[in-house]
């Protein structure tokens, strides 16, 4: 095989494709990429068995075939050439990088040793915008749960019956819940737990353009194509657990408060807050709120007080700030609603200003307050 290419196309598809190549494995092959020379195009391919990534270039093509090549240090070899054609040749048992100062010669492994990649079915292929895609990934994705002893909460669920589709993360301590008005996917399949590697990967490699991108569900994995990318994934195994349950309905005391006097106040706040639980006091009280904490390691202590709209009785609760910091950064517009019932009970977070046809919640769970 060989073919030549534009330093600068060629290195931003490998950027794409090193963040599926597994850091650690015992299987050589899988630090390896795939790279297929076709009419007038190439195909980089990587999988880490659990997550696959193709992505198709238009090249000069000279001699078809295909190799295996190391990924990393193709990527860097690649990344720290000058801005030039680049040409790629394979000998015998090895690959040969030339540009206009020199070469670089690589070993590869034998094409047969790299994992077979899953197979696109594009007759169940469903379009649907990626704006909204990408808005449902990013309000919810950052609630997943890291805990691996809940395999079920280390992803994001995505359910599409009725009218709505919707999506859905939570560790535990916080919640995020997506719906959008969409009839394009009503019925057509069962609730699916996605893993986050590669919302993350479709975030960066969609960016919030409106275009459309194609869905096609398996049974036990689910496949994005962006057209020359296409990204592969397993599912996680369920079921989720029953969320609604946790949401509370009665939450009767609201407060309503600019978002960003809120953001910068517990940023500043919380630097004096214990580093374990970066817990910070919300103190509600009649049309303000005090927002204060404790650092006794070191004995220091911060207490800042800024204007609300809060009419109900005095009320004192304990939050992570982190998890506070997380959840304004998704908020939409200036004003945010706290909705709450007790310092022990689950809060309620979510926009002042509502979207046509988008529901977004978050679920913030308190913190035993030490005094």
């Amino acid at each position: 095989m060989k073919f030549t290419i534009l330093k600068s196309n060629l290195l931003t598809a490998l950027q794409n494709i090193i963040s599926v190549v597994p850091s650690r494995t015992t299987l050589p092959v899988l630090s390896h990429l795939l790279l297929e020379v076709e009419d007038s195009k190439i195909k980089l391919a990587a999988t880490d068995l659990d997550i696959s990534i193709t992505i198709t270039l238009p090249a000069n093509t000279s001699k078809k075939g295909a190799i295996t090549l190391p990924a990393k240090t193709f990527t860097e070899i690649v990344r720290e050439s000058p801005e030039t054609q680049i040409e790629v040749n394979s000998l015998e048992n090895r690959v040969e990088i030339k540009i206009n100062t020199g070469n670089y010669k690589l070993p590869v492994l034998p094409v047969e040793e790299f994992p077979k990649l899953p197979t696109v079915n594009l007759t169940k292929e469903i379009k649907i915008p990626g704006s909204d895609l990408y808005r449902m990934i990013s309000k919810t994705l950052f609630a997943a749960s890291m805990d691996e002893t809940r395999p079920a909460l280390n992803g994001v669920l995505w359910q599409t019956k009725g009218e709505n589709i919707q999506m859905v993360a939570t560790d535990g301590h916080r919640l995020a819940k997506f719906s959008k008005t969409n009839k394009i996917l009503k019925g057509l399949h069962e609730d699916v737990i996605i893993p986050p590697k590669i919302l993350n990967l479709l975030l960066r490699l969609t960016g919030e353009e409106d275009r459309e991108i194609g869905v096609i569900f398996e049974q036990n994995s689910l496949v994005f194509n962006l057209g020359d990318t296409v990204l592969s994934t397993r599912l996680i195994e369920g079921p989720y657990p029953n969320f609604d349950q946790v949401i509370p309905v009665n939450n009767d005391k609201k407060m309503i408060v600019d978002k960003n006097l809120l953001a910068s106040t517990v940023r500043r706040v919380s630097i004096l807050s214990n580093l374990l639980t970066h817990q910070v006091k919300f103190s509600f009280k009649k049309d303000s709120l005090i927002l204060s904490s404790a650092n006794f390691d070191m004995g220091g202590e911060a207490k800042e007080k800024i204007v609300c709209d809060y009419k109900n009785e005095d009320m004192d609760i304990g939050y992570n700030a982190l998890y506070v910091q997380d959840i304004l950064k998704q908020i939409d517009g200036n004003e945010v609603i706290f909705e709450l019932s007790s310092p022990v009970s689950a809060g309620l977070v979510s926009s002042a200003q509502k979207k046509e046809g988008e529901d977004y919640l978050c679920l913030i769970m308190p913190l035993r307050l030490v005094e």
